[in-house]
């Protein structure tokens, strides 16, 4: 006979992780095939299993995206604080 609890207390969270296999030799082999195809002219076929990421490719914005984006970020600021004093000048003042 157990005590009785208010509260059910929760069990630990199980999960199901399963590796995934990577194997850089053959990484390493179908990119020196792709090469070689590029160089001779023939037709290249890229697999679903092969990656693009190289180095520097992380680097999605440049100096003008920034800028947009900063510009973009600062009008959206603008407009956000327009429309609450808009807002806190009808509740307050009418």
């Amino acid at each position: 006979m157990g005590i009785p609890r208010f509260f059910k207390v929760k069990e630990p969270n199980r999960f199901d992780y399963k590796p995934l296999y990577w194997d850089p030799e053959r990484e390493e082999r179908e990119e020196r095939v792709r090469r070689i195809k590029a160089e001779l002219g023939q037709e290249i076929s890229f697999s679903k299993t092969s990656s693009a990421i190289t180095r520097g490719s992380f680097r999605q914005y440049s100096s003008k995206s920034r800028r947009k984006a900063g510009r973009e970020s600062n009008i959206r600021l603008i407009v956000i604080a327009a429309a609450l004093m808009l807002l806190a000048y009808i509740l307050f003042y009418r």
